[in-house]
């Protein structure tokens, strides 16, 4: 049990006391989170749209993959080594999510990809991919 106490101690020591959120309150709020960021992810991933950042990721966002710059220049310079332009509306494949999770203001999406089994490439295995976004100021 002592074990057990140091450790939370630990725990709480090393991550500080707790920081207040914009928390969403409310199932609506929680719903209007994750209806922003469904939309987010089609307007700019799906369509692969730079231009969509404006008016989805506020200038200083904190960006936590590690290939990629933290801030709205940092998105830009990742995802236009992608997305040269737009693409045309028959080229736009919807995402289809497995799940999109919505708790206070983090709202998470997953997505499954059907990969190649690499013992037997005529076979695949599914294989589940999450983005988890937080929403401030809905």
């Amino acid at each position: 049990m002592k074990t057990f106490v140091t450790a939370i101690a630990a725990i709480v020591a090393l991550t500080g006391p707790p920081v207040p959120s914009a928390r969403a309150e409310t199932p609506a709020e929680v719903a209007a989170n994750k209806t922003l960021v469904v939309k987010f992810w089609h307007e700019c991933f799906d369509h692969q749209d730079l231009a969509c950042a404006e008016s989805f990721l506020v200038e200083d966002y904190i960006q936590h993959n590690p290939t990629v710059a933290t801030g709205r220049a940092g998105f830009h310079e990742a995802f236009s080594k992608f997305w040269p332009r737009p693409l045309a509306p028959e080229q736009v494949k919807t995402t289809k999510f497995e799940a999109v999770i919505g708790e206070g203001d983090l709202v998470q999406l997953v997505q499954r990809l059907d990969r190649p089994e690499p013992a037997d490439p005529t076979k695949t295995y599914a294989s589940y991919w999450f983005d988890l976004f937080r929403v401030k100021n809905g």
